[in-house]
C-alpha cells in the first residue's frame, strides 16, 4: 500500500487529521524522500473509532505487539509515554516492509493549532491538510536529527520565498 493510498483511506473514512512531517515538508515543495505517512488525529473516539476501522482495513497493525484498539485508550498511550518515551503509535502493513503510518500521540503543536494553521494541498484527486511551516519547525525544533535541521533550513527558505 502506498502513501497516496493511506491517505485515500484517511479522507474516505472522514478522520480529521493533519500531516505533518516529512511527507508535509515535501508537499511544501522541498523535495525530499519519505516512507512514512506522520499524522496527528483529532484524539476524539468518533475520529479514533475511524482510523482505527480504516486502519483495520487496509490491513495496518501496529509495529510493536499490542492490540490496534489501544490506540484509542488515551490512559494506554499516556502511560507509554512517560514510560516509554514512545512519541508515536506506528502502524505497517502485514510484511511491515511498506509504508508506515506514525500517528503522533503527543506533538508539539496541538490538534487544534495544527488545524487552525493548516494549508489544503492537492494531492492527486484528493485535497488534504498539511501543517503550515511555522509548525513544521516548531515540530523539527530540538529533535536533534540531522534530517531535521535539514528540513528545518529548508523550510525557512521556502517560508522566505513566500513572504
Amino acid at each position: 500500500m502506498g502513501m497516496f493510498d493511506l491517505i485515500k483511506g484517511l479522507t474516505d473514512a472522514e478522520v480529521d487529521f493533519v500531516l505533518v512531517d516529512g511527507l508535509a515538508v515535501a508537499l511544501h515543495g522541498y523535495q525530499r524522500v519519505t516512507m512514512d505517512v506522520d499524522v496527528v488525529l483529532a484524539m476524539e473516539p468518533d475520529n479514533l473509532r475511524r482510523f482505527i476501522d480504516n486502519a483495520k482495513a487496509a490491513g495496518l497493525q501496529p509495529v510493536i505487539p499490542v492490540p490496534i484498539d489501544s490506540q484509542a485508550n488515551p490512559d494506554l498511550i499516556e502511560l507509554w509515554y512517560r514510560e516509554k518515551g514512545m512519541l508515536a503509535f506506528a502502524l505497517g502493513g502485514p510484511d511491515m516492509m511498506a509504508t508506515i503510518v506514525d500517528v503522533l500521540v503527543r506533538p508539539v503543536v496541538s490538534f487544534a493549532d495544527l488545524t487552525r494553521d493548516a494549508v489544503l494541498v492537492p494531492v492527486g484527486t484528493l485535497t488534504v491538510p498539511v501543517a503550515s511551516i511555522e509548525p513544521l519547525i516548531l515540530m523539527k525544533t530540538g529533535i536533534g536529527c540531522g534530517k531535521d535541521a535539514i528540513d528545518i533550513e529548508e523550510l525557512r527558505k521556502l517560508q522566505a520565498q513566500k513572504t
